[in-house]
């Protein structure tokens, strides 16, 4: 085969790859967003950039000897609090950032007020002040268990218990609007 066509078959194959891997979002006409590799034709899409996850989080180890493997799934690694806290933090930051941009979003599609908006950024900011990596190292109790689940990603309204208040207020105003007290 010649050098040309073996060229122009490489380049059609890395285009294909990077095709495959791309991840588009878009918004329907009931204001959802989705995310998808194959977004509907009729719709207007943007690329979604993808982050690589964090070295530290996900560390692959070299294979290991039956035996070895054997002690290693007997002794689970435990992480030190500093590696949580610090897990804890780097997450907290993505997720403000993508409330934020969520909130720019709702704002933009009018879907909440300037004032509601407002009021969402001045309490991320007040989050973003209270969750601190010395706070997170001197946490105990209730506290700590809040740090270790926004350590795994968890996000801020999951971890807060905000987002469980906020289902069970939603379920009670609509067992009011059906008549079920």
């Amino acid at each position: 085969m010649p050098i040309r066509q073996i060229l122009a078959l490489l380049v059609l194959c890395s285009l294909s790859l990077q095709a495959l891997s791309q991840v588009y979002s878009w918004v329907d006409e009931k204001g959802q967003k989705h995310f998808g590799s194959q977004p509907p034709a009729a719709q207007q899409v943007e690329a979604v950039t993808i982050k690589p996850g964090y070295a530290g989080e996900a560390r692959a180890a070299a294979p290991a000897a039956p035996a070895q493997a054997a002690r290693t799934e007997a002794a689970p690694a435990k992480t030190s609090k500093r590696e949580m806290c610090q897990s804890a933090m780097r997450w907290t930051v993505i997720d403000l950032e993508n409330l934020r941009e969520i909130a720019e979003e709702r704002k933009s599609a009018g879907r909440i007020t300037a004032a509601e908006y407002a009021q969402a950024q001045k309490n991320l900011a007040g989050a973003e002040q209270r969750i601190t990596l010395q706070d997170c190292l001197s946490s105990s109790a209730e506290d700590q268990q809040r740090y270790e689940c926004l350590s795994g990603g968890a996000g801020v309204l999951a971890c807060s218990g905000l987002l469980s208040a906020a289902m069970q207020e939603a379920e009670q105003e609509a067992r009011q609007r059906i008549g079920n007290p």
